[in-house]
C-alpha cells in the first residue's frame, strides 16, 4: 500500500459573470463606457424576465421609457464576461428613480448566491455640465451596503476642457499661457465641484483622450 496521498480533486470554480450597475443622468456616456469596457461598437443584448423564463427582447431606440426594467439584463456578444444593468436617467431630486435604484441595489446585497449578487456600481458624472458637482448627491445616495462598492465615473472631460478653453480665449489676459491656464482652471473645478464632494473614501476614473464619452 503506496504511503502517497491521492491528490484531492480540485474542486470547479463557479463560473460568476461580473454583475455592474451603471447609474447616471441622462446622456452621461452609459452606453458608451460600457461598450469601450466590452471592446465593441454594438449595442447590448437585452434579457428579461417573462413568465419565469429569462427571455432576450427587443428595445429599438424609441421606446417609451416606461418600458425601460433596471432588472433587465444586459450583455454583449462578444464578452460575456459582464452582465450589465442601466438606470433610467437619474436627474438630480428625482425621487422616484432613485428610489428603485436603492431598491435594486438592497435586493441584490441580500442575495445569498454569489453569481446573484451585485458587484459594483458604475456612477457617471459628465464634466460637460456648467456645475458638474450637482450631479454628485445621488452617488452618496447608493453607498448604502458596504459590499457593493460605488465608482465614481468621470465622463465627458474633453468636452469640459474645450468648453473651458472656449471661455478663457475670450479672455485677452490669457495670450500664450492659455493651455496652462486652461488645464489650471479644469483642475480647480474639478477640485471643488467633484472631488471634494464626492470625498476621500470614493474611489474615481477620469475618462478623457480616447475613452472621452461621447
Amino acid at each position: 500500500m503506496s504511503d502517497q496521498t491521492a491528490p484531492r480533486p480540485r474542486r470547479r470554480l463557479p463560473e460568476v459573470q461580473f454583475r455592474v450597475l451603471i447609474a447616471g443622468r441622462a446622456n452621461a456616456g452609459k452606453t458608451t463606457i460600457l461598450q469601450r469596457v466590452c471592446d465593441t461598437t454594438e449595442s447590448p443584448e437585452t434579457y428579461r424576465m417573462v413568465d419565469g423564463e429569462r427571455t432576450k427582447i427587443q428595445l429599438t431606440p424609441t421606446s417609451d421609457r416606461g418600458e425601460h426594467d433596471i432588472k433587465d439584463e444586459l450583455k454583449f456578444s462578444n464578452h460575456d464576461g459582464y452582465v450589465f444593468h442601466d438606470s433610467c436617467g437619474l436627474e438630480n431630486g428625482s425621487t422616484k428613480e432613485l428610489k428603485t435604484l436603492q431598491d435594486f441595489v438592497r435586493k441584490h446585497a441580500e442575495q445569498k448566491r454569489l453569481v446573484n449578487q451585485l458587484h459594483v456600481i458604475w456612477y457617471c458624472i459628465p464634466m460637460d455640465d456648467h456645475r458638474p458637482g450637482l450631479n454628485v448627491d445621488p452617488l452618496h445616495a447608493l453607498q448604502i451596503d458596504n459590499n457593493v462598492p460605488v465608482i465614481a465615473v468621470f465622463t465627458k472631460w474633453d468636452a469640459f476642457k474645450r468648453n473651458m478653453r472656449m471661455d478663457l480665449e475670450d479672455d485677452e489676459q490669457a495670450g500664450d499661457d492659455l493651455d496652462r491656464l486652461t488645464n489650471q482652471r479644469c483642475e480647480e473645478i474639478f477640485q471643488r465641484e467633484c472631488l471634494d464632494k464626492i470625498g476621500d473614501t470614493t474611489p474615481f476614473v477620469l475618462l478623457e483622450g480616447q475613452l472621452a464619452c461621447s
